[in-house]
């Protein structure tokens, strides 16, 4: 939307003029408030996630073409959260591998004035956020996302103890938003360039694509349920075993759902 139109939008959504300022002072630095009609993330634009809504920035592009956008939180009475939610790249192409989403930062919780804060993960909200993205991840596409920052130590922890990434609480995000077909762990940074460790996350090309995945990922979690319980991570354990049922048992409905269609 044009800056007048954003200014505009602003004095409608956001009830605290320093709030105001805060996002007026983003475009003044190249970012932008993007509406349908001018980005696919503008689909964003103002939607709902439990008691509070999307506010959604669209920033440059980097070296390689992909967009940068931050992702805030709105409750009703119009206050911002302090920090984005999410800092992210987009990047779409005419190639399946071209279309991706790349999370940089990822903070599964929100701090509002006088300090209120919304715990995504406690209330389920972040299945939701996670269902929002993966719509923007076409056949063949990919998400990533950090696994570094504070809200992501469980899921850090869960790789390193060789957990499957789909029993992780990311990868289990990553499987309800359509991209958890298969995983690539990024936990060797290469020179420093890639940034944090990141959890790779892909969405099947096609129907046999998903049935030789979902095949494999059903026998890795089977294996792993299997093993012995390692007593001195029991809290990792059970988390992770929990998750890895859920997620087989999604697998193996699937699959006599597709035997008996």
């Amino acid at each position: 939307m044009s800056k007048r139109n954003a200014h505009q939008y602003l004095e409608r959504m956001l009830s605290h003029q320093g709030d105001r300022r805060r996002i007026a002072a983003l475009l003044e630095r190249r970012w932008s408030l993007p509406a349908r009609e001018d980005h696919p993330l503008g689909r964003l634009q103002n939607r709902a996630l439990g008691p509070v809504r999307l506010l959604v920035l669209l920033g440059p592009k980097n070296a390689f073409g992909a967009s940068y956008f931050q992702v805030f939180l709105r409750l009703a009475d119009g206050r911002l959260s302090g920090e984005p939610l999410l800092l992210g790249l987009h990047n779409s192409g005419r190639y399946p591998a071209y279309n991706w989403i790349d999370v940089i930062r990822y903070e599964d919780s929100a701090v509002f004035e006088n300090g209120e804060r919304l715990d995504l993960a406690a209330d389920g909200l972040d299945r939701r956020l996670f269902r929002l993205l993966g719509q923007f991840i076409p056949p063949g596409g990919h998400l990533m996302v950090e696994y570094e920052s504070e809200g992501q130590r469980p899921t850090e922890r869960m790789l390193t103890l060789g957990v499957p990434p789909a029993a992780t609480p990311l990868g289990y995000l990553f499987f309800l938003s359509g991209c958890g077909a298969s995983f690539r762990d990024w936990y060797i940074s290469e020179g420093g360039r890639e940034g944090p460790r990141k959890l790779q996350g892909f969405r099947p090309l096609d129907t046999e694509d998903a049935r030789r995945k979902a095949q494999s990922m059903a026998e890795e979690l089977r294996q792993f349920l299997a093993r012995a319980p390692e007593k001195e991570h029991r809290w990792w354990e059970k988390l992770a075993r929990r998750l890895a049922q859920r997620v087989l048992k999604r697998l193996e409905t699937s699959e006599v759902a597709a035997e008996q269609g």
